[in-house]
């Protein structure tokens, strides 16, 4: 995997204009400026590495337990967590293990029936949501943009939005190479842009960006 993120903050410390006061003038009085209380900060993280992935089971409800570990040349690294995953693209993580984003890239796209050809329209094209849970919205289309001999190329438009004490708002694009017959994604191409609204206090926007590239599959190896 490579993995980035860019954030933009703005921040405002009071709902009021306020008076900034400079440097002393060469007369000895304070140079006052007028400021709106906004003040911008930003940052990037980078990281890349590799993720496992090891098959524990299949509960009875056809949810597949796996579990994760992600090992990055940098700061993303995150022990084995166990995780249930659909084919509608739910996912279900120990709340007391650690489980970056872009694990969760990967892990909505495990699930059995995630390409159901009876879900599709004539069009190849299929709708995930809206479900809404604890205050979160999700929804979801993919299209087979083309496919052969079982390989196909699948694109993602998603949003998700949370609502509390302000919004969060996230847009997802993504390409996704796919094997149909391992059921099992190649690779996946994904671009994130999340906007947070916390009214007066400020907002913030991230960008995300993650590439994954299947490296082994040691069960399509296994006689």
């Amino acid at each position: 995997f490579t993995y980035s993120a860019k954030q933009a903050i703005q921040s405002r410390d009071s709902s009021d204009s306020a008076v900034g006061y400079g440097r002393p003038s060469a007369n000895g009085a304070n140079d006052q400026r007028q400021t709106n209380g906004i003040s911008h900060y930003g940052g990037t993280l980078t990281d890349k590495g590799t993720m496992t992935v090891d098959i524990a089971g299949r509960q009875a409800d056809g949810g597949l337990v796996v579990s994760i570990s992600e090992q990055g040349e940098g700061v993303r690294k995150a022990p084995p967590a166990t995780c249930v995953v659909y084919g509608n693209t739910n996912v279900i993580c120990d709340p007391y293990r650690t489980v970056y984003t872009e694990e969760y890239t990967l892990l909505r796209f495990l699930g059995a029936n995630f390409v159901d050809p009876n879900q599709m329209d004539p069009n190849k094209h299929w709708r995930i949501g809206p479900s809404t849970s604890q205050g979160q919205t999700t929804q979801a289309d993919y299209s087979i943009t083309s496919s052969s001999g079982g390989k196909m190329q699948i694109g993602e438009t998603r949003k998700v939005v949370t609502t509390g004490s302000g919004k969060l708002e996230t847009d997802i694009e993504a390409k996704v190479g796919y094997d149909y017959d391992r059921t099992v994604p190649t690779s996946v191409d994904e671009y994130a842009t999340q906007r947070t609204d916390a009214g007066v206090s400020g907002t913030s926007t991230t960008t995300y960006q993650t590439t994954l590239a299947l490296v082994s599959d040691t069960i399509a190896t296994k006689p």
